[in-house]
């Protein structure tokens, strides 16, 4: 989890290239001229090159809803909201996707600490973390040299460790969205086996959440959250929210502009 973490943190810091820019432009003019697919294979190429980037998985999203590719679509919107998750267009977007595809997220058991958990990504949460235990370091020090302050930088320390407190439980209590999954496609089994002719136990359908567990060969152990349904599903129809290209990528920007709604 931690190596995930520091992945996400280190990972979405680089600047955006004009070459980035210019492959940006020429996937959002396809789809403002309704080549939907064009435009999605325009963002899955920029996303493949550059790696992570918040703007680029919206209107990925956004191509996917108009080419009712709806499980796809909820991919590319899970892992925007991975880096901008207060967007509203976003989060408007993602809803409207899975009420298309009948795939609604399961209420939380506690709506609040939910909320509060997701008013700042991965990588924010990560962010504040680490600055807050540098920030403590460096008044422990001045509290060596500025005697007279040392009470004034106490009061300030144990403000600054609540704050590292908050943060570190905050990045434990959400470990668990580093093995989600979106299932991609309507025609997805889950089977008892990792075999194409096992025994279909059910079809959770496209943009539904599951748990991923191990693989075997070309398929994947997952459990769907709030049912009995679990089992085997090939690799091609499901996808991880958080994937592994994330260790790649640009500034996590959310481009509202942008989007086409």
């Amino acid at each position: 989890m931690i190596k995930s973490l520091i992945i996400l943190l280190f990972g979405c810091i680089m600047a955006s290239s004009p070459s980035l820019a210019s492959t940006f432009e020429e996937a959002n003019a396809k789809y403002r001229a309704g080549d939907y697919g064009a435009s999605a294979a325009g963002y899955e190429q920029l996303l493949t090159s550059e790696g992570p980037r918040a703007s680029a998985y919206y209107n990925l999203g956004n191509s996917y809803l108009q080419l009712k590719q709806y499980g796809q679509a909820i991919l590319a919107y899970e892992r925007a909201r991975l880096l901008t998750p207060r967007d509203p267009d976003l989060l408007a977007n993602l809803a409207r996707a899975r009420k298309a595809a009948a795939a609604f997220e399961e209420p939380a058991r506690h709506p609040w600490l939910d909320a509060a958990l997701n008013q700042l990504s991965l990588n924010e949460w990560s962010w504040l973390l680490v600055g807050s235990a540098q920030l403590l370091g460096g008044l422990a020090l001045a509290a060596g040299v500025l005697k007279r302050l040392r009470r004034k930088l106490a009061i300030a320390g144990c403000a600054i460790t609540c704050v590292i407190a908050v943060a570190g439980s905050a990045l434990y209590l959400r470990h668990g969205e580093l093995i989600r999954g979106i299932v991609l496609t309507d025609t997805a089994a889950i089977r008892l086996s990792p075999f194409e002719k096992a025994e279909a136990l059910g079809t959770p359908g496209p943009g539904r959440m599951v748990i991923l567990g191990e693989k075997s060969g070309d398929f994947q152990y997952v459990e769907v959250p709030a049912t009995n349904l679990k089992g085997w599903l090939a690799n091609k129809d499901v996808a991880a929210i958080f994937p592994q290209d994330f260790k790649q990528g640009s500034a996590p920007t959310m481009q509202s502009g942008s989007g086409f709604f």
